[in-house]
């Protein structure tokens, strides 16, 4: 009875220190092969000390992975799985990193994420094993967390690994073995002493009565103007930049349509160039520097023809302003 037990103790040891062991499941992009996505801050991101926590302080763009994972050595089908924060790093003070998934926020500490995916089983020991492909839709956001240091300075962190795809056995398998998503340039993560007062003038654009006459597809029917105005109180400076994101409505591009009325669609362009502003996409407001206390940007509500014949009745959308901080 002793003989077993004894056994499976060696042969557990010698497998845990084998160099080189090889593991269950391996993930890349697909056509690619890459092991290793990037997310760039790209330059300096400000942190207004007063925010509230939990607020976002930057959002990477919205990224849809097109992925290939597959068992690196024979054995039964492997479920994928979302490893956040694999080498168990502190990312910094005063904030935390997180990802959102189907519109879930999952921060740092939330561990291991299921995802539907898995790859098959192998029974070949001598050819590759089968794979599954399938798009990872994700996002990457750092919020304001915890006290904020006294230096001012979020992170002393160049690069940290956010999650990795792996399988059930949830090791931490390094940078090149499986597919990893990093984020770079943490050190340009800095506290400043306020946030910003942004008024939207007017809060609704009202377009009045709009003629149903000469519609073509496409073309501007009417327009409205409105600003965003902003101004700080504090000596810290910074540059803000906002995302204008549909609360109600069905996006067709960079077209609003309101639910109740699909014959018209509604499209932000700034007032200076006539260029388009994306929806849910982050772009340039203003810069409040050294002497520059408020700034005010002007922009255009246009209404588009969606159709040749249109119908006549109301119509209402509504979106939601985010800034954030540079």
């Amino acid at each position: 009875m002793k003989k077993p037990i004894i056994r499976g103790w060696l042969t557990l040891m010698m497998t845990l220190l084998m160099p080189g062991c090889a593991l269950a499941l391996t993930c890349k992009t697909q056509g690619a092969g890459e092991s290793v996505v990037r997310a760039d801050l790209g330059s300096t991101v400000a942190i207004p000390a007063n925010l509230p926590d939990g607020s976002a302080v930057w959002r990477s763009e919205r990224l849809n992975l097109a992925v290939e994972c597959a068992r690196d050595e024979p054995g039964g089908p492997e479920d994928v799985f979302i490893n956040l924060n694999p080498d168990n790093l502190q990312i910094g003070q005063g904030i935390r990193a997180g990802l959102t998934l189907s519109g879930v926020d999952f921060v740092q500490t939330s561990g291991r994420i299921p995802t539907p995916q898995q790859a098959p089983a192998c029974t070949e020991a001598n050819s590759a094993c089968p794979s599954v492909t399938f798009n990872l839709p994700f996002s990457v956001f750092i919020q304001k967390y915890g006290p904020t240091p006294p230096s001012g300075v979020a992170s002393g962190l160049h690069d940290y690994r956010l999650f990795q795809l792996d399988g059930s056995s949830g090791q931490n398998s390094g940078l090149d073995r499986t597919l990893s998503y990093v984020i770079n340039n943490l050190e340009g993560l800095r506290f400043v002493a306020c946030d910003a007062e942004l008024r939207v003038m007017p809060e609704t654009v009202d377009f009045g009565d709009v003629a149903i006459r000469n519609v073509r597809v496409g073309e501007v029917a009417t327009f409205q103007r409105f600003a965003l105005a902003t101004s700080r109180t504090c000596e810290s400076p910074f540059s803000l930049n906002a995302r204008i994101t549909p609360v109600s409505g069905m996006l067709k591009g960079d077209v609003l349509v309101p639910v109740d009325n699909d014959s018209i669609g509604i499209r932000i362009t700034r007032a200076r160039d006539d260029s388009t502003v994306p929806f849910h996409e982050p772009f340039h407001l203003t810069d409040l520097l050294e002497g520059d206390y408020s700034e005010t940007a002007d922009f255009n509500a246009q209404l588009l023809w969606q159709t040749s014949t249109p119908s006549a009745g109301p119509f209402s959308a509504e979106v939601m302003v985010d800034l954030f901080y540079k």
